[in-house]
């Protein structure tokens, strides 16, 4: 929203006042209680990760790095990356709409994905494969053998875009032995959930998988002017998978080919009276309608407006559609007892469109409630994408004493269409050279290459040096081509000028069409300490140095700001951790304690050449925080476990183009504090194997600001989980659960117009029962 609105609000006013840690223990899980204590329950276990392309027991893995597993995944409905960032310490969860999700790993935020030439600064990887663009996947989670959360810049082994750090979706693998699960479940908000999977041998060295999930909901927030349920859930996903292992041979091929359809009815758009004097035009309009209708607007209804695009008879209605196909190739053949050779290759082809209502309310709405400022503004997106990627990796084996090392390559190259469509209407004469219809057609190819290599040396048994170094050059080109499609408002013709960021001096018809082009080049390195002093205890420190892509604007006013580009952020950390076990392996602490320093912020400012609105790099960022993690078996059969981040941040000389001065200000959509306490008991029931158990989680997310400026925040709230459930012996598994059961009303973005907080809210209390079986 913010893209388009804030240009607009500023002619407004002048109007107005003149890696991926890779767990191949599929039977261990870093936070699943079950798994992670031994048969006789009294144990925490380790698992095994390849976070550093090697495979390393967790607790002996000298990087910031937490895991959720199939089974915790499942026992806490776990759907989303928004549910991953309520178990996960550090990672917190913001979403403009369904097609702009923001994540945010110890204070630096996955924004600006806008513009088909943008990059992330928190690396999204499925098996090994980088997803670098929104309409490439829709982030639900089905037949997962766990999601891992690698916290800090990993710019050797992961290369660019994981500035902050790096979310891993690792999929279950074929097995020769067959199985399968099957599970339904339902809840209120009239929630249906199917999901399933079989797998199996179809000869000695060939091994199948197939999953499915289907996932669908009546929205929990309703559009009274049109009649429709907003915020609603319609989506099918299916994945099938072969395996080729020869018997007697190190060689091994891994083929994944995955498919997803999911559509909705789109957002709904809350306007809150801001903390400034005075009401916004759009909360004013709320509070007139619900003194109309005898009863005020609650925080889950809206009134958004459709466009009428010209040219069209007819309203075109909000709405969000994605589909999406991938295919992952992954390789590996032993070279005897030197090194591995690993090849990961990968496509994805994704179309997405989405259209909603940036504010949610507008002139045409039902009861007639209209004001001088009350304009509309919806927004249309469309895009589509195609990726294909390759790395090949030499890792060398294991050593106790002496060189150990890994060499790679890799290539990415993105195509990406995106079309922006905004129209704009004010019902006021003074003020009708803000409405019309403008219309972006963006075409960008993006290509990356990179080599990087890792070496280490183990002095002892206890202590391992390591130094690693990446070279990475991005080059992106693209045309760029911007219409005034239409002038003037509607309701009072004569109008010359569309709202939009296109609209100097533009009549209809008008238009610009650019080229443009820059390339990249960046040095990354990273260097590690590691000492073992006993078995059970490690401590490290570590530097290391990412950087986000430059790239170009997704909406530029005019050619000049067409071809303005801006360059990689980048960011140094500094950090110091230690993982130990104790008690017997009853209780283990791991402590990471960091500082960040962010350089060449991607920011919006007005550049004097074309008196626009561009991207440029700004600012600078220090960030410095301490992590916990913690669990504990104090008796047999229950764990404890809980974390906790605590970040200092600031900007370093930030003036944004509003001219405010955010030097020393905390970061935008940053949690000060976050933390996460909870406990799973099983207790057997009878001689048979039946067990019931009782798990639940409490999620607190300190105070955030929307914006640099930190004048609109999110209070600080807590959200409880919980589930009981009954597990036969045979294999059946009956279960209640709830989410969100103090019914937390909280906010997953803000924008801030004219006094009034346009914001959306999450998901209100839910709750329903479950029954599955494994085969």
């Amino acid at each position: 929203m913010q893209k388009h609105l804030i240009p607009s609000l500023l002619a407004l006013s002048a109007g107005l006042i003149s890696v991926p840690a890779v767990a191949q223990d599929s039977a261990a899980d870093a936070s699943s209680p079950a798994a992670q204590r031994d048969r006789s329950g009294n144990q925490l276990q380790d698992i095994v990760v390849t976070a550093q392309k090697r495979e390393v027991g967790l607790q002996r893995s000298a990087i910031a790095v937490s895991a959720l597993g199939g089974e915790t995944l499942a026992e806490d409905r776990i759907l989303s990356f928004e549910d991953v960032a309520k178990r996960t310490t550090s990672l917190s969860f913001t979403a403009i709409s369904g097609l702009d999700q923001e994540f945010n790993i110890r204070g630096i935020t996955n924004t600006r994905l806008d513009s088909p030439s943008a990059d992330q600064s928190i690396g999204i990887f499925i098996d090994d494969v980088y997803v670098g663009r929104p309409g490439l996947f829709n982030f639900d989670l089905y037949d997962v053998e766990r999601v891992e959360v690698v916290r800090g810049p990993q710019g050797v082994l992961l290369g660019r875009n994981v500035v902050g750090g790096a979310i891993n979706i690792i999929t279950a693998s074929p097995s020769f032995t067959p199985s399968g699960s099957f599970s339904i479940s339902y809840g209120n908000l009239d929630d249906l959930l199917v999901r399933g999977h079989v797998t199996g041998g179809l000869s000695d060295t060939v091994a199948a998988r197939f999953s499915f999930q289907t996932h669908r909901n009546s929205g929990y927030s309703r559009d009274l002017l049109n009649n429709r349920n907003l915020d609603d859930v319609r989506s099918l996903q299916a994945r099938g998978q072969l395996l080729f292992e020869p018997q007697d041979s190190d060689f091994r091929a891994r083929l994944i080919v995955d498919v997803t359809h999911d559509e909705s009815n789109g957002i709904a758009q809350i306007a809150i009276d801001g903390p400034d004097a005075g009401r916004g035009p759009w909360s004013a309009a709320r509070e007139q309608i619900g003194a109309l209708r005898g009863r005020p607007l609650t925080i889950r209804e809206a009134l958004p407006q459709h466009p009428i695009f010209a040219g069209d008879a007819a309203a075109t209605p909000q709405g969000m559609v994605r589909d999406a196909i991938g295919v992952n190739a992954q390789i590996s053949k032993g070279l005897g007892d030197i090194a591995t050779i690993e090849a990961v290759i990968g496509y994805r082809d994704g179309k997405a469109n989405s259209q909603y209502d940036q504010t949610g309310l507008g002139p045409i709405n039902g009861y007639g409630v209209i004001s001088p400022t009350l304009f509309t503004t919806p927004v249309g997106e469309s895009e589509d994408a195609r990726q294909f990627s390759q790395e090949l990796r030499i890792v060398s084996k294991p050593v106790d004493v002496g060189f150990d090392w890994i060499v790679g390559a890799y290539h990415q190259r993105d195509n990406v269409t995106k079309i922006d469509h905004f129209w704009g209407e004010v019902p006021m004469v003074a003020l009708d050279q803000l409405s019309g219809e403008s219309l972006w057609h963006n075409h960008a190819i993006s290509e990356t290459w990179a080599a990087f290599g890792q070496l280490g040396y183990r002095f002892s048994p206890s202590l391992r040096a390591v130094a690693g170094l990446r070279y990475s050059h991005d080059k992106k080109r693209g045309r760029v081509a911007g219409t005034a499609v239409e002038t003037g408002d509607r309701f009072n013709p004569g109008g010359t000028v569309p709202l939009s960021p296109l609209g100097v001096g533009l009549a209809t018809g008008e238009s610009f069409d650019a080229d443009y082009s820059d390339s990249w080049s960046k040095l990354t390195p990273q260097f590690t300490l590691e000492f073992t002093p006993t078995p059970r205890f490690l401590v490290y420190a570590t530097y290391s140095a990412g950087y986000k892509g430059g790239g170009f604007e997704d909406t530029p006013a005019n050619a000049i700001a067409a071809r303005i580009s801006y360059d990689p952020e980048t960011v140094q950390n500094y950090e110091l951790g230690a993982k130990w076990d104790f008690l017997d392996r009853r209780a283990r602490l791991n402590v990471a304690l960091f500082q960040m320093d962010y350089r060449d912020l991607q920011v919006t400012q007005t550049d004097s050449n074309c008196l626009c609105s561009v991207t440029d790099n700004a600012a600078d960022a220090r960030i410095r925080g301490i992590e916990l993690e913690a669990q504990l078996i104090p008796i047999t059969g229950l764990q404890l476990f809980g974390s906790l981040t605590v970040l200092d941040t600031k900007y370093i000389d930030f003036t944004d183009s509003l001219g405010n001065d955010n030097t020393g200000k905390f970061l935008q959509r940053t949690p000060k504090s976050q933390y996460n306490v909870g406990f799973q008991y099983d207790l057997p029931v009878g001689a048979n194997g039946d067990e019931i158990s009782l798990r639940a989680n409490y999620t607190h997310k300190g105070k955030s600001y929307w914006f640099p400026t930190n004048a609109q925040y999110e209070k600080p709230y807590g959200l409880l989980d919980a589930r009981i459930s009954f597990k036969s012996a045979d294999g059946w598994t009956a279960a209640l659960w709830g989410r969100n059961l103090t019914n937390e009303a909280y906010r997953v973005n803000v924008n801030y117009a004219l006094n009034d907080e346009v914001s959306r809210f999450a998901a209100p209390r839910t709750y329903g029962a479950e029954i599955s079986f494994q085969f």
